[in-house]
């Protein structure tokens, strides 16, 4: 049974992507996860633009977790 005071949210880490890297983002919505995943890659590596597959390939790898 599910603890009335816990909310669900997206995850995303660097482990979902066989890195051990510590970048994690947590949020309420697929939506916010790809917007910060977005800046993070643009500003962190430089990759600015994301393809379609990009996409789909952290959509794919987006976690529910309760917290």
């Amino acid at each position: 049974m599910m603890d009335a005071n816990r909310k669900q949210y997206k995850e995303l880490s660097r482990r979902d992507f066989r890195s051990d890297r510590g970048f994690m983002i947590r949020a309420e919505s697929s939506e916010e996860v790809m917007k910060v995943c977005q800046e993070h890659a643009c500003s962190t590596h430089g990759k600015c633009e994301s393809s379609s597959e990009g996409k789909e390939k952290i959509k794919s790898r987006m976690k529910d977790v309760w917290v």
